[in-house]
């Protein structure tokens, strides 16, 4: 009984030993491996530990993400003129009182609605080579930060309905645009590598798999971009009823383009 257990123990030491054995030859070749990478890159640094840039390939990638605009800022401007400068204030005042109405009742929050300011110009008569006052002018413009794009259309057909007289916008922009420029980033940098790898191809070498550096190029860059059939409101209400034209401003949305730019440097293996 007891030269059979000596036996086993014999067996699992030597199990033991072989399993050890292994372990320590893969270590070394994924040292092997480690030093051979550390060799490569290492073999075109100079004294200074900067890359040799003769033998490295340096690289533009740029990426793009279109996405939808989540906010739109548009202008109204209320006008009123009468012979008396209170009563032109009274006129201006009612109206600018009942475009405000339109804009709560779309549900616009009270901080994105601004007022600017109001201004009171003489309206004189130049004829006759003389100058004379014959009324005044009052305008008052307010301006609001849509966040719901189905109501858009609506609410600017509606304050123009309700006594606005001019229509600035609407101008679109995107409230965070964080996400898109982490996908458009990712994008740039496949965009570099894909750059880098035929470069490489038609220089007959070969690269490491990974680049030795990337660096972000600025920050995001977002523009917005409208189709070939895309006007501006403005545009628009000064060529057509202001009904006719809001109804195409609700339907025709840009779409807001974020990139991204890396630059990135491939080490060249030898």
């Amino acid at each position: 009984m007891t030269m059979k257990m000596n036996k086993k123990v014999r067996i699992a030491a030597i199990v033991l030993c072989i399993a050890m054995l292994a372990l320590s030859a893969a270590a070394c070749k994924s040292q092997d491996q480690i030093e051979e990478q550390k060799n490569i890159v290492a073999s075109t640094q100079n004294t200074d530990g900067y890359y040799d840039t003769r033998s490295t390939v340096r690289v533009t990638g740029t990426g793009t993400v279109s996405i939808k605009p989540d906010i739109a800022e548009v202008g109204f401007t209320v006008r009123a003129q009468e012979k008396d400068v209170s009563d032109a204030q009274q006129q201006n005042a009612k109206l600018m009182e009942a475009v405000l109405e339109v804009i709560k009742a779309r549900g616009i929050a009270e901080e994105d609605i601004e007022t600017g300011y109001l201004n009171i110009n003489e309206v004189r008569d130049y004829s006759k080579n003389t100058s004379k006052v014959v009324g005044y002018e009052v305008y008052h413009t307010v301006n609001v930060k849509v966040r719901d794009m189905d109501v858009l259309g609506s609410l600017i057909s509606e304050a123009v309905a309700a006594g606005a007289s001019d229509v600035s916008g609407p101008e679109y922009s995107i409230e965070d645009d964080s996400e898109a420029y982490l996908q458009a980033l990712g994008m740039a940098v496949e965009s570099a590598g894909a750059k880098a790898r035929a470069i490489a191809a038609g220089a007959g070498v070969r690269l490491t798999n990974l680049p030795i550096s990337i660096d972000e190029n600025g920050g995001a860059d977002s523009a917005v971009v409208y189709d070939d059939t895309n006007r501006t409101l403005k545009a628009q209400a000064a060529a057509e009823p202001a009904e006719d034209a809001l109804t195409e401003a609700q339907t025709v949305m840009p779409t807001i383009k974020v990139t991204a730019t890396v630059d990135a440097t491939y080490q060249i293996m030898r």
